[in-house]
C-alpha cells in the first residue's frame, strides 16, 4: 500500500505553464495500449538474460492469452516482444478507463493530459497495469517520465510535461512513495469517488466530482431575522449572471444557527445550483484538508464554464489548516500558505459561500478578500414561529403549544425543528415532535431547560407607577434600553420581562444571583462579563433577577472583591448595546450609583380593587364577588397560585376563591387573613 503521508509530488504538481491546449482525444487509451506502450518503451535493447526482462516475462506469463492471442507454446522473451510490436484492436473498454474518457471530455483536457490521466488511473485501478508498474519501479524505471512517454511526450520532454499536466495540477492523481521507497500512482479523493460510484454521464457524474446539489428546505422568508439577506441575494444573482471572479461570502456564528441552511436557501432564491464541496461521501470516507482544497479547485474547473452554480465550503477552518478550537472564538494551530489562500479567493470563477463557527482564526488578509461577511445569530421569536409553521406542515405534523413554548424559551429549538418534527411523526408523537425537540435542546445546552414564560399573563393586570403600555410601545428591537423593575414578590416583574422580550422579538436570557456569584475571587466578575457576552451572541434581552444581590450598596461591602463585582456590573451596564432589565424586591438595598445606569425605573405595586376584579374574572371565568375588594395586597402571582391549587382542590364557590386569595396575600406579610385596609 502506498504511504499517503510520504509525498514526493510537490515538484511533480507545480510547474510554469501548462502545455498548449489541443482538443481532447476522441477515444481514450485502452488497457492493452497502455501495457503495450509501457513494455515496449522499457524493453528496447534489453537482452532476455537481463533481470528486468526476466521480471517482465514472469509478469506476462499469467496474462499470455490476453497479451499474445494465438501464440502457442511457452511464452518467451522474443515472442512477447514480437506479439506486442503489432497494435491490435481491443473490442471492450474497461469501466475505469471509460469513466476517464468521460471525465477528460467534461474537463476539456488536452490530448496529452487525457492520455496521462488514463495511464495513471490504469496504474492505480487495473491489476495488470498496477503489477506491471510495480515491476518497472523495482527495476529503477522512473514512473512519471515513463507515463509521460506513454501519453505521447518525447523522452526528453516527458517528465517536464507530466509536472505541468492538468491531472497533477487539478489533483486528480499524484505520485507517492510507498514503504519500499518506490514511486506509485494514487488517485485523489474526488476521482476515487467517481471510479467507485461509476455514475451515469451528465448531472450524476458532475455531482460525483463536485459534490451533491444542496436543496433548500426553507424559504428566504424564514430568515427574516437576517438583516442583510436581500443584499446577499442580489449579490449572488449579480455574480452568477455576470460570471464575476473572486466572489466570496463568509457566514459565521455559533453552532446551530442555521448557516448551512441559510446558504442553501440563499442560493435557491438566487436561482443557482449549490454544491457542497469536499464533504464526506456516502461511505463515510472523510476528506483531508488537501482533499477538500483539491475538490474546490476541481469544482471551479468543472463549473466555471457552465454558469448558474454556487459552491458551499462548510467549516472554513479546513481551508486554513489543521486548526484546533482553543479558548473563546479562536482556532489554534493554523496551517497553510496565506499567499495560496489569498490567490484562491481572488481567482475563483464560481461564487463560494464559506461557513465557520469561529471567525477568530480568519485573519484580516482573508476577510479583506470576502465580498461580504455575515454573522448569523439564532432566529428571532417571530422568525422561529414562522419556521415552525412551515416545517411542521412539510413534515405533516401538528405544531403543539408545547413546541411553541419551547421555541420561545430556547431559540436554538429552531435549528432542530425539522429533525424533531420528523422524529415526532415517525414515533406518532401527538405533540408534533416536542419530546424530541426538548431532548435535542437539552443536549445542545448541556443541561436543563430554563423555566417557561409565566402563563395567563395580561399586561393590563400590572399595577405600575409608570404607564407600561406607552413604555412598551416606545421600545424598539434595536434600542439599548435599560429598565430597573422593583416591587413586592408576585407583582409580575419576571412576566414583565418575558412580555417585553416578546414585544421586541428577542429571546430572554435570565441570570440569577446563583448563576453568577462565586466563592472564587475574580470568577464572579468573569461570569458577569460572560452573561453580557452571551446576551450579545444570542441577541437577547438580558434579565438580572435578584439584582439587589449583585448591585448592593458598596458602602456595606466587607471586602474589596465585593466592590469589584458591583463595579463590573455597572461598567457593563454602561457599555451593553442591547436591552437590559434588573429586577429586585428590595430597591432600597441597591447602590446609589445603580439608579443612574437605568433609563427607566418602574415600580410594580399590589393590584388596585379594579384590577383585582379583572384578574379574578380573567383567571377563574366568574365575576368577582364584592368581598374581593376588601382583600388588600393582591398580586398577579397570588391569582396564579390559587389557579394551580384548583387542579388539586376545586373551590365550591366564588367566595371560596376569595378566601384562598386572602390567605396568599397575608402569607406574604406573615400574618393571618385580614379583610379591609
Amino acid at each position: 500500500m502506498p504511504d499517503r503521508g510520504c509525498r514526493t509530488s510537490s515538484d511533480l504538481k507545480r510547474g510554469s505553464r501548462a502545455p498548449r491546449r489541443v482538443p481532447a482525444c476522441g477515444k481514450i487509451m485502452d488497457e492493452h495500449s497502455i501495457v503495450r506502450s509501457l513494455v515496449l518503451r522499457t524493453a528496447g535493447g534489453l537482452p532476455a538474460s537481463s533481470p528486468l526482462a526476466a521480471a517482465l516475462l514472469e509478469w506476462a506469463t499469467p496474462h499470455s492469452e490476453w497479451l499474445t492471442p494465438g501464440h502457442e507454446g511457452e511464452l518467451d522473451w522474443p515472442a512477447l516482444l514480437a506479439s506486442l510490436a503489432e497494435p491490435r484492436l481491443v473490442e471492450e473498454q474497461t469501466q475505469a478507463l471509460d469513466l476517464v474518457g468521460a471525465l477528460a471530455a467534461l474537463l476539456e483536457l488536452a490530448s496529452f493530459d487525457a492520455a496521462l490521466l488514463a495511464a495513471m488511473v490504469a496504474c492505480d485501478r487495473l491489476p495488470r497495469v498496477n503489477l506491471l508498474a510495480k515491476v518497472l519501479g523495482k527495476h529503477g524505471r522512473h514512473l512519471p517520465a515513463l507515463l509521460g512517454e506513454v501519453a505521447g511526450a518525447q523522452p526528453n520532454e516527458a517528465e517536464r510535461l507530466v509536472r505541468r499536466s492538468a491531472p497533477l495540477r487539478l489533483d486528480l492523481a499524484e505520485f507517492v512513495l510507498n514503504r519500499q521507497g518506490e514511486l506509485e500512482v494514487q488517485v485523489s479523493w474526488p476521482l476515487e469517488r467517481l471510479l467507485d460510484r461509476a455514475p451515469n454521464r451528465g448531472p450524476e457524474m458532475l455531482e460525483a466530482l463536485v459534490g451533491k446539489r444542496q436543496p433548500a428546505a426553507l424559504a428566504l422568508a424564514d430568515f427574516a431575522h437576517v438583516a442583510h439577506a436581500d443584499f446577499l441575494l442580489r449579490l449572488l444573482r449579480g455574480a452568477v449572471n455576470e460570471r464575476a471572479t473572486g466572489i466570496n461570502v463568509l457566514i459565521h456564528g455559533p453552532p446551530g444557527t442555521g448557516k448551512t441552511e441559510f446558504a442553501r436557501t440563499l442560493a435557491n432564491a438566487a436561482g443557482a445550483a449549490l454544491h457542497g464541496v469536499g464533504e464526506a461521501d456516502d461511505d463515510g470516507h472523510e476528506p483531508s484538508r488537501w482533499d477538500r482544497i483539491a475538490a474546490l479547485g476541481l469544482a471551479q474547473r468543472l463549473l466555471a464554464g457552465r454558469g448558474g452554480a454556487v459552491l458551499l465550503f462548510d467549516e472554513m477552518e479546513d481551508l486554513i489548516g489543521d486548526a484546533r478550537l482553543s479558548g473563546g472564538d479562536w482556532f489554534s494551530r493554523r496551517e497553510g500558505s496565506k499567499v495560496f489562500v489569498n490567490r484562491l479567493l481572488e481567482t475563483n470563477k464560481v461564487p463560494v459561500i464559506w461557513t465557520t463557527n469561529a471567525i477568530g482564526n480568519v485573519d484580516g488578509a482573508i476577510l479583506r478578500r470576502m465580498s461580504f461577511v455575515l454573522k448569523l445569530d439564532l432566529p428571532s421569536r417571530r422568525a422561529a414561529q414562522a419556521m415552525l409553521t412551515r416545517v411542521t406542515r412539510e413534515e405533516e405534523v401538528v405544531p403543539s403549544p408545547r413546541l411553541s413554548a419551547l421555541l420561545a424559551a430556547a431559540p436554538e429549538t429552531a435549528t432542530v425543528l425539522r429533525v424533531a418534527s420528523r422524529a415526532g411523526r415517525l414515533a406518532g408523537d401527538e405533540e408534533g415532535g416536542a419530546t424530541a425537540a426538548e431532548a435535542l435542546v437539552k443536549a445542545l445546552r448541556g443541561g436543563e431547560l430554563a423555566p417557561p414564560a409565566p402563563a395567563d399573563f395580561d399586561l393590563d393586570l400590572l399595577e405600575s407607577d409608570h404607564p407600561i403600555a406607552s413604555l412598551f410601545g416606545s421600545i424598539g428591537q434595536h434600542d439599548a434600553v435599560s429598565i430597573l423593575l422593583s416591587g413586592p414578590p408576585g407583582t409580575g416583574k419576571t412576566a414583565f420581562a418575558h412580555h417585553l422580550a416578546e414585544a421586541i422579538d428577542r429571546p430572554l436570557l435570565v441570570k440569577r444571583a446563583s448563576d453568577l456569584l462565586s466563592k472564587w475571587v475574580g470568577e464572579t466578575e468573569a461570569q458577569i462579563a460572560g452573561a453580557f457576552a452571551e446576551a450579545r451572541q444570542r441577541g437577547a434581552l438580558l434579565l438580572f433577577d435578584e439584582a439587589d444581590s449583585l448591585l448592593f450598596d458598596r458602602s456595606t461591602a466587607r471586602t474589596s472583591w465585593e466592590v469589584g463585582q458591583v463595579n463590573e456590573l455597572l461598567t457593563w451596564l454602561d457599555q451593553h448595546p442591547l436591552p437590559v432589565i434588573a429586577a429586585t424586591n428590595h430597591v432600597e438595598r441597591l447602590d446609589p450609583a445603580t439608579l443612574r445606569r437605568f433609563i427607566f425605573k418602574v415600580r410594580l405595586e399590589p393590584m388596585s380593587a379594579a384590577r383585582a376584579a379583572r384578574a379574578f374574572e380573567r383567571f377563574f371565568n366568574v365575576p368577582a364577588p364584592p368581598s374581593l375588594g376588601e382583600v388588600s395586597g393582591l398580586t398577579p402571582g397570588d391569582f396564579q397560585i390559587v389557579k394551580r391549587q384548583l387542579r388539586f382542590a376545586p373551590a365550591d364557590c366564588a367566595q371560596g376563591l376569595v378566601d384562598r386569595l386572602c390567605v396568599e396575600a397575608e402569607a406574604k406579610r406573615g400574618g393571618s387573613c385580614r379583610i379591609g385596609f
